[in-house]
């Protein structure tokens, strides 16, 4: 038993025991041991086989080379591509333009100059390298070669099996038992295109759907069906050709699901959506809307889909299209896996589970809770604001008239509102910023992080740490951030730039101070339009003049976003 270890910009291997059979720091790249004994290494910019015991089996005198493939290596040399057997002979000379590697049919695609072909284990051309481009499938023996702009399908010992008439010939990715590749053919019909009309041609390349009987098709999936469509109005095919949906909807596609590109169709006529499982089979029919989700069902998650009707009403389904949740609330929050989800009801919420069991009262203002970690709510019931555990025990009094997670810490930390002023406090309900402020700012992103609250106190601004220490007092009239080294302020009707830790930058003496965003500004110096006695200027940061008499208008026009 070896085991492969990865160092800095080194690779080496050990044995199970933990000793040194490979040391760190003498090959850049190691692949894993194949099924011969030989590991793929990249050493000093060159590429090689080695054995466990660093005996040399193919030399490092190559730019590049392939893992093998029907026991023959693709090799680089001097910009040309040729093959290695497992001895490190070459069998086929270095003459093509291409890596490439050989296929199950034993052939393997070639190009010489611009041109293509087929070779097969020997370096015969199988298919004479003259054709234009070519496409080659993993999992098939049908190839595909170009001339003059048009494809023709051959067979894996050479012998052309059309005539060069086809503008598209579609590949399809499919997996086959684990192993991803593609093919033509084994997950359907073979979709080609010719003088802008499409055709479905089955693995002997006989027309199954004929030329113009469809508008436009995609390939076929991996549940072996397609979406085709007919004067302008799409239905799904079978493998064979047959309509398994009707071409009647006005459009049907697969809805992204997790980034990726949903298995089931949902399919628009006229004001509503139709939902097809993967095999075109109806789910659910006549909504407005729908979504995908996860819930505990019976101990177990399943994946279910929210659905919303013709009237705007919520309700959940299962795979199978039976309804779980009846279609009768105003708002229906994702379970996410959970055990409950928050409903809205007639202008109240609570929370229900995947058998629609109420298990907190619909009677509430609102309900909140972070959709990542649903290990607490927080509840608005009558004006009064509390939390609840998961088990929907109260674990902080409703005592408060607002509560909201810190975006610094969503679990432990809330800005809360007591008798009309804000303050920070525990989950626990421990003060950490006492209730002293007017308004405290919870959104940081453009800020100056998560170390700092904006306040607002006496309709005056400034700015403390998360514990509560005063950084800038509430003083000042208008507090803008642009970053850690200018906060713009004012005071009695005048302005000065401080930094974060409250030193001037520029004193208090201006009527008004206007900055280009750093975002937008390509200055290497930080400028700033200041206006004094009425007149424009641009000052630097160290409260130089750069440039005066700037008129009003100017400054006004580049600044009006300010207004």
């Amino acid at each position: 038993m070896y085991v492969r270890i990865m160092g800095e910009n080194s690779w080496g291997y050990n044995d199970e025991k933990g000793k040194v059979l490979i040391p760190l720091g003498k090959y850049k790249f190691l692949n894993p041991i194949d099924e011969k004994g030989m590991i793929f290494a990249n050493k000093d910019n060159k590429y090689g086989y080695i054995d466990i015991h660093e005996n040399i089996i193919v030399p490092f005198e190559y730019d590049d080379l392939t893992v093998f493939s029907e026991e023959l290596s693709c090799v680089k040399k001097k910009g040309k591509f040729g093959f290695i057997n497992r001895k490190g002979k070459i069998v086929i000379p270095l003459q093509f333009e291409n890596e490439t590697y050989f296929r199950k049919t034993g052939l393997a695609l070639v190009k010489k100059g611009s041109l293509y072909g087929f070779i097969n284990k020997k370096g015969k051309e199988i298919i004479p390298i003259i054709y234009e481009n070519a496409q080659v499938s993993f999992f098939d023996s049908l190839v595909t070669l170009n001339k003059k702009e048009k494809w023709a399908f051959f067979d894996s010992f050479g012998k052309q099996k059309t005539d060069f008439i086809y503008d598209k010939i579609a590949l399809t990715d499919i997996d086959i038992k684990g192993e991803s590749g593609s093919t033509f053919w084994k997950n359907g019909l073979i979709l080609v295109q010719k003088n802008k009309q499409i055709a479905y041609l089955d693995k002997n390349l006989k027309e199954i759907i004929p030329f113009g009987k469809y508008e436009t098709g995609e390939r076929y999936n991996e549940n072996r069906i397609a979406i085709v469509s007919k004067n302008l109005k799409y239905g799904i095919i079978d493998e064979f050709g047959k309509e398994v949906v009707k071409p009647d909807y006005n459009i049907i596609e697969h809805p992204q699901e997790d980034y990726h590109e949903s298995e089931i169709f949902a399919a628009r006529k006229s004001n509503y959506l139709t939902l097809l499982d993967k095999n075109g089979k109806k789910i659910f029919d006549r909504i407005k809307d729908f979504s995908f989700d996860h819930a505990r069902i019976n101990n177990k998650i399943e994946k279910i889909y929210h659905i919303q009707d013709l009237n705007g009403k919520y309700g959940g389904i299962n795979t199978k299209g039976e309804l779980i949740i009846p279609v009768i609330y105003d708002e229906f929050q994702d379970f996410r896996s959970q055990q409950n989800a928050i409903v809205k009801y007639k202008g109240k919420f609570g929370l229900i589970d995947s058998n629609n069991k109420i298990t907190y009262p619909i009677n509430n203002i609102s309900i909140e809770t972070n959709p990542r970690e649903p290990d607490f709510y927080i509840v608005n019931k009558n004006n009064n604001f509390g939390i609840l555990n998961k088990d929907f025990k109260t674990i902080l009094d409703f005592n408060y008239q607002y509560l909201s997670p810190c975006f610094y810490d969503r679990k432990n930390k809330f800005i809360a509102k007591k008798n009309g002023k804000y303050g920070v406090i525990y989950r626990t309900g421990r003060i950490i910023i006492p209730f002293e402020y007017d308004e405290i700012s919870n959104w940081v992103e453009y800020g100056p992080g998560s170390n700092y609250h904006f306040v607002e106190k006496n309709n005056k601004h400034g700015l403390i740490t998360n514990e509560g220490k005063s950084v800038i007092p509430p003083i000042y009239d208008t507090l803008f951030y642009e970053n850690d080294k200018i906060i713009i302020l004012s005071k009695n009707g005048k302005y000065g730039v401080v930094t974060i830790q409250n030193k001037e930058v520029i004193p208090f003496t201006y009527e008004k101070i206007y900055i280009e965003p750093t975002i937008f500004s390509k200055k290497e110096q930080t400028e700033f339009y200041v206006s004094k006695d009425g007149k424009y200027s641009i000052i630097n940061n160290k409260n130089e003049i750069i440039k005066s008499n700037i008129s009003k208008s100017e400054v006004e026009d580049k600044f009006s976003h300010y207004n």
